[in-house]
C-alpha cells in the first residue's frame, strides 16, 4: 500500500506541474508575424518592378505577379490580430489549478477508491476471477483453479482426483490419465482409482484396451471384481479376436449385475453387436432381449423396409461423392450398412469419415461415438491388411515376369513386416501364407503358419479358421 501512495503523489505532482507550467513562465513579448508577411510582399514588388525595367519580364507577366502580391498582402493583414502578444506570469492562477487538482483527486479517491483495503496482487485478482466463473458453472475455469492447487498441494489426493474427473468430465481422457496416474499413487494404489486410471487410459488409446490397462483391470479383478474391469477385460477378448470369450464374459456380467445399474445399457449393445457379428444367437447371450435387440443381432431393423434402406444408401453413395464434407451424411450410411448387416462397409463408411475430418475433433468425437454405438470397433483388423487394388494388378501386369516377380517378394515381404508390428490380423496371416505357397517357398509358409499359431495359441476359434483357410497350402 505504501508503494501505491508514494506512485499516486509522484503522479499527481506531475500533472500538477505540467498544468501550472504555463502560468510560471516570464513575461514574453511575441511579434505578431503579419508585419514579417508584409515586409516580405513589399519587397517582392519591388523585385518585378526592377525586372520590368530591365526588361527580364513583359508588362502582361509584371501586372500579373503585381496582382497575386496584393491579393497575399490583402489576405495577411485580414488575418493580422495586432501585431504584438504579452504572455505574463500569473501564480495565483497556477495555484489555482494546482489547488483544483488536488482537491478533485482527493475528492474522487474518497468517493471511489478504498483507502483500508489491502494489496490485491495480480495472481490474487486472477484467481478470484477464476473462482466466481468456476462457481457459475465454467468447468474450464474449475481446471485451472485445480491445476494451480495440485501445484501448491502437490500430495493432496482429493484435489488430483478433482482434477483428473474434471478433465475425463471434458472429453480430455490424456490429461485426465496423467492425473488419475498421480491420484492412483497418493491413495496407495486403491483398486477404484486404478480402475478409473486403467478406463482414462483406454479412453485415450481410442477405446482399444492397451497392455498396461489391461494389467490393472486383471489386478482388480482378481481383487474385487469391480464391474468395470469385467467389462473392459471383455473388450480386449473382443479386439483380440476371442468373440465367444468376450460375450461369455459380458453375458456374466449382464447376468450378475441389477438390471438398472448404469453400466447395463453399454454392456447390452455390445453383447448385440458382438452377437450380430458372430451371427450368434443373442438369446444365448441375453435371456430377456428385447424385440429390438433381437432384431439389431439378426441385422434388421425392426419395421424397416430393406429396399428403402439399399436406395437410401446408394443415394448417400452418390452424395457423399460429390460432397465428402456431410460428417452427418457418412454417419447415417454406416448405420444403414449396420442395419443391412454389413459391417465391413459400415466400418469402411467409418474409416473414409475419419480420414476425411482428422483435424476436426468435435467430428471425430461424433464418428467415434457411432462407431462404439454399432460395434465398429469391437473387430480391429478390418483395415490393417488390405489386398493389392485394381491399379497395382494393371501395374503389375505391364512388367516383365523376372520384374513381376520381384516386385510380388517385396509386396510378401511388406506384408510379413506389417504383420510382425501387428499380428493381431488373422486375415493378414492367411494372405501371407498364401502368398508364400503360392511363390513356392512352402518353408517360409510353415513358417509363417507356425508364428500365427504361437500368437493365437490362446485363441483357438481364431486359429481354427486361419488352418482352415490355408488347409492343402501347408504340410
Amino acid at each position: 500500500m505504501t508503494l501505491f501512495w508514494i506512485l499516486s503523489t509522484a503522479a499527481l505532482c506531475l500533472c500538477a506541474l505540467w498544468l501550472a507550467y504555463p502560468f510560471l513562465r516570464k513575461t514574453e513579448i511575441e511579434r505578431d508575424e503579419t508585419d514579417a508577411a508584409l515586409s516580405i510582399y513589399r519587397d517582392q514588388a519591388d523585385e518585378i518592378r526592377r525586372d520590368l525595367a530591365t526588361g527580364l519580364i513583359s508588362r502582361s507577366e509584371f501586372d500579373a505577379a503585381q496582382r497575386e502580391i496584393e491579393v497575399r498582402a490583402l489576405k495577411a493583414a485580414r488575418n493580422s490580430v495586432g501585431g504584438m502578444s504579452v504572455t505574463r506570469r500569473s501564480p495565483l492562477t497556477a495555484t489555482v489549478v494546482v489547488a483544483a487538482l488536488v482537491a478533485g483527486s482527493a475528492a474522487g479517491y474518497a468517493w471511489l477508491g478504498t483507502a483500508g483495503a489491502e494489496d490485491r496482487p495480480l495472481a490474487a485478482r486472477k484467481t478470484e476471477a477464476l473462482v466466481q466463473k468456476a462457481q457459475a458453472g465454467d468447468i474450464g475455469s474449475r481446471i485451472e483453479l485445480l491445476v494451480e492447487t495440485v501445484k501448491e498441494h502437490p500430495d493432496s489426493f482429493e484435489d488430483w482426483w478433482l482434477l483428473a474427473r474434471s478433465y475425463a468430465a471434458t472429453g480430455d481422457n490424456a490429461s485426465a490419465a496423467d492425473a488419475y496416474r498421480r491420484a492412483a499413487e497418493l491413495s496407495e494404489n486403491d483398486p477404484g482409482v486404478l480402475s478409473a486410471y486403467a478406463e482414462a487410459m483406454t479412453l485415450a488409446n481410442g477405446n482399444k484396451v492397451p497392455q498396461a490397462a489391461k494389467i490393472l483391470f486383471q489386478q482388480i479383478r482378481a481383487e474385487t471384481g469391480d464391474p468395470r474391469a469385467r467389462y473392459y477385460l471383455a473388450l480386449a477378448k473382443a479386439q483380440a479376436q476371442d468373440f465367444d470369450g468376450a460375450l461369455r464374459d459380458w453375458a456374466a456380467l449382464a447376468a450378475e449385475s441389477d438390471p438398472n445399474a448404469p453400466w447395463m445399457p453399454l454392456v447390452r449393445r455390445d453383447i448385440v453387436n458382438m452377437a450380430r457379428f458372430t451371427e450368434s444367437d443373442v438369446s444365448k447371450y441375453l435371456p430377456d432381449a428385447s424385440r429390438a435387440e433381437l432384431n439389431k443381432a439378426a441385422g434388421k431393423q425392426a419395421d424397416a423396409d430393406q429396399f428403402a434402406l439399399l436406395r437410401r444408401a446408394a443415394a448417400l453413395d452418390k452424395q457423399l461423392e460429390d460432397d465428402p464434407s456431410d460428417y452427418k451424411g457418412w454417419q447415417e450410411l454406416a448405420q444403414i450398412r449396420a442395419a443391412l448387416g454389413d459391417a465391413r462397409k459400415a466400418r469402411a463408411a467409418v474409416d473414409a469419415a475419419r480420414d476425411r475430418f482428422s483435424a476436426a475433433p468435435f467430428i471425430l468425437s461424433k464418428l467415434d461415438a457411432t462407431a462404439a454405438d454399432l460395434g465398429l470397433d469391437l473387430i480391429p483388423g478390418t483395415e490393417a491388411v488390405n489386398g493389392p487394388s485394381q491399379e497395382d494388378i494393371t501395374a503389375v501386369q505391364s512388367l516383365s515376369a523376372d520384374e513381376q516377380a520381384e516386385l510380388i517378394e517385396g509386396m510378401v515381404a511388406g506384408l510379413a513386416a506389417k504383420l510382425d508390428d501387428n499380428p493381431d490380423n488373422p486375415d493378414g496371416w492367411v494372405m501371407l501364407v498364401r502368398s508364400y505357397s503360392h511363390l513356392g517357398e512352402t518353408g517360409k509358409a510353415a513358417d509363417a503358419l507356425a508364428r500365427a499359431s504361437a500368437h493365437y495359441s490362446d485363441n483357438p476359434d481364431v486359429l481354427a479358421k486361419i488352418k482352415s483357410n490355408v488347409a492343402g497350402l501347408v504340410e
